[in-house]
């Protein structure tokens, strides 16, 4: 391999390894990456049990599923070599008695084997695996630049990690400090409930504005502490633990009788094309509902008039909901940071926190979704289209 080559590489793979990557991205980086520059069938990344006793693959690429659950690799006398710092390279794999799953690699077109190690502040933690489909006998500069990758990665694993945890404690400072708010806003908003009954005497018209205002306020606040609440609770992954079968269909038509009266106050037409028969999904009820609110509520109190359309429609494997309007669309410039914590669009009033659309990413991604937008709309040419996808009965880690 060339200098200049080695140079370009590695350039490219700081260049990603720089990005604000989780640590499952970096991981899915580095062996992607390694595996490209070797030229190579594919590279695996295992990392040690606790007990250091046995390897655990973490991620891979170019391997079949079958090969890379064939089991756990134990630490043999070549693996222990691997773990001390020294690369090890296997011409055969297929006859080799260092490999352990020798007919496995032969069913898989794995020819030959090289294993560097992977070092976190000077401790190995796992070893990096490139695998080849024709004999190949790695030359001392490549081993020595695959080991430059390798280290390139454990760097950026440890800073995503680190990032990660700051996370984490952030998250749990703002759930506490908004659990910590809502309860006296709530007596502050119940109290107020008994003022504007006339229990604790009559108001005059503008003693009963200002309370009516005051108790909009408390309940624009109550609204941000519940978002707030949520965005840690879905980092965290608690919506496994609200995770059922879930009818989509369901979950839409329960908004519709809501939907409408807003959209008949406005002067709008609200159209639902969603089969009867839609597949259901495997996911968190209320947090669905979380989505479907949050889009049309969005696509009704931007458009002045015209019509907001909700359908949905499947392929083999995923559901696809689409909310549109032929409302004031987004500005391309707001388009980037569309879905950010609290931003709000240019063109949009005061109202709102500038988390639903956040929240309802969290939520979709949580659920191995995907949710974007198009404006203006492609079939009218005018408003905003927002698209979100879920996988049909597919449970899904969070």
């Amino acid at each position: 391999m060339e200098t200049e080559k080695y140079y370009k590489i590695l350039y490219e793979v700081a260049q990603k390894l720089n990005s604000n990557l989780a640590s499952q991205e970096v991981l899915r980086t580095i062996v992607e990456s390694i595996r490209d520059a070797a030229d190579a069938k594919g590279c695996s990344l295992m990392l040690l049990t606790t007990d250091r006793q046995e390897l655990v693959h973490s991620v891979a690429c170019g391997l079949s599923d079958a090969y890379v659950r064939k089991g756990l690799v134990k630490v043999d006398a070549a693996i222990a070599q691997a773990l001390d710092a020294n690369p090890v390279a296997v011409v055969d794999a297929t006859t080799d008695n260092r490999v352990q799953y020798k007919d496995q690699a032969k069913k898989e077109g794995i020819a030959s084997l090289l294993s560097l190690p992977l070092k976190r502040r000077g401790q190995v933690i796992g070893i990096v695996r490139i695998y080849t489909s024709v004999p190949r006998r790695f030359s001392d500069h490549e081993i020595d630049f695959f080991n430059t990758l390798a280290n390139l990665g454990a760097v950026a694993l440890e800073r995503a990690e680190l990032l990660e945890e700051e996370k984490r404690q952030f998250l749990r400072f703002v759930s506490t400090a908004a659990h910590d708010l809502k309860a006296p806003l709530a007596a502050i908003q119940t109290f107020l409930g008994v003022i504007l009954g006339g229990f604790a005497g009559e108001l005059n018209e503008k003693q009963k504005q200002m309370m009516q205002r005051a108790s909009q306020r408390i309940n624009e606040l109550l609204n941000l502490i519940s978002n707030l609440l949520d965005i840690p609770r879905i980092e965290m992954g608690q919506l496994v633990q609200e995770m059922t079968e879930v009818s989509l269909a369901q979950v839409i038509d329960s908004f519709v009788e809501e939907g409408s009266a807003l959209a008949e106050q406005k002067g709008l037409k609200l159209s639902v094309h969603v089969p009867p028969d839609l597949s259901c999904v495997y996911g968190a009820p209320t947090r669905l509902q979380q989505v479907i609110t949050n889009l049309l509520n969005n696509a009704i109190n931007y458009t002045d008039e015209g019509e907001v359309v909700v359908s949905a429609m499947e392929t083999d494997s995923e559901i696809l909901v689409e909310v549109a309007d032929t409302g004031c669309g987004i500005s391309p410039d707001d388009m980037p940071r569309l879905f950010q914590d609290f931003f709000r669009g240019s063109n949009v009033g005061p109202k709102g926190t500038g988390l639903g659309l956040s929240i309802s990413k969290r939520i979709v991604e949580a659920h191995g979704g995907k949710i974007w937008v198009e404006s203006p709309c492609v079939e009218t040419g005018r408003g905003s289209k927002f698209c979100f996808t879920l996988p049909k009965k597919a449970k899904v880690d969070v």
